[in-house]
């Protein structure tokens, strides 16, 4: 059991340390050309997002067929979904947020 949750684990990390560093890319301010525009930040965190929910759910689904006895695997899969949807939900409401007050400064 633990066994198969250390490479989940590790892949969860991993994933953490690439939105750290998509999270600084995006925070620098440089003239960089090659850097990826804010619409498709946004829309790669919403595929992306959308992608583990629909994991999730193929996994709860197969686990309720007999196709997979893993219920670890079903659990993780859940709260990477969970998470991810979580992060792409702080987002919004820091973009809200921004867009409040930009609206309360322009008045």
């Amino acid at each position: 059991m633990i066994n198969e949750i250390n490479p989940q684990s590790e892949m969860l990390q991993t994933q953490l340390e690439q939105l750290q560093k998509l999270h600084q890319q995006t925070q620098e301010v440089s003239g960089d050309k090659n850097a990826p525009a804010f619409d498709e930040v946004l829309s790669q965190l919403i595929q992306d997002v959308d992608v583990a929910q629909k994991e999730a759910d193929t996994s709860i689904k197969q686990l309720a067929s007999g196709e997979s006895t893993s219920i670890q695997d079903v659990v993780m899969k859940m709260e990477e979904a969970d998470i991810a949807f979580q992060l792409m939900k702080e987002v919004r409401n820091k973009l809200l947020e921004a867009y409040k007050e930009v609206l309360t400064m322009s008045s």
